[in-house]
């Protein structure tokens, strides 16, 4: 439980120092969905209350995208 806390703690950082990556988006979409349009604070939100809910292996993938 505390490396996935840990690799949402780092998923989240990215995001935020690196809006405008393909890699952020790529995380976004797959998380969010189409639900975005650009990474702002409010997206972040949705990453931060959606990253706990999501299975083990989806947070490994995408910690995988931003390392």
């Amino acid at each position: 439980m505390i490396e996935k806390e840990k690799q949402i703690e780092e998923i989240l950082q990215f995001v935020t120092r690196h809006k405008g990556s393909h890699a952020s988006h790529n995380v976004c979409s797959r998380i969010l969905g189409g639900e975005f349009y650009g990474i702002d604070e409010q997206v972040i939100n949705q990453l931060k209350s959606k990253l706990p809910e999501i299975d083990d292996n989806e947070i490994e993938s995408c910690y995988y995208i931003i390392k």
